[in-house]
């Protein structure tokens, strides 16, 4: 466990005390409602929202990569919009009640099959 809270041990602790915040405030819409076929531009503006933080991200790795600054330099901005993508899928997980830990590993029985050819092998093969 890193630096911050340590009562929060599994995804399901983090999805909570994300959820708790969320039911904490309020705006225009009700940033903990569940998405649904009645209220997809909820899921619009998620993604919009996480797709934003993906870009501030990306534009964090622009600036290393061309030369303006160093990762050691942006470290601390590039955790925090991780951390911001972080959250958003966070809300994604529990608005569309998604049981994470069951999908989790049914997408990595996929994953397994499909790239067991990689498995213990040479790199370059």
């Amino acid at each position: 466990m890193g630096k911050g809270n340590t009562t929060m041990k599994t995804i399901s602790d983090y999805i909570d005390y994300q959820k708790d915040f969320d039911e904490k405030h309020f705006s225009n819409f009700d940033w903990a409602q569940k998405i649904s076929d009645d209220n997809l531009d909820v899921l619009s503006f998620l993604l919009i929202s996480l797709l934003g933080e993906i870009g501030e991200t990306s534009n964090i790795l622009k600036k290393i990569l061309r030369g303006d600054a160093t990762l050691k330099e942006l470290r601390s901005s590039l955790n925090e919009e991780v951390v911001d993508i972080f959250i958003y899928v966070l809300k994604l997980i529990y608005q569309l009640d998604i049981d994470i830990e069951y999908e989790y590993f049914k997408k990595m029985r996929v994953n397994k099959e499909r790239f067991s050819k990689y498995e213990g092998g040479d790199v370059n093969t």
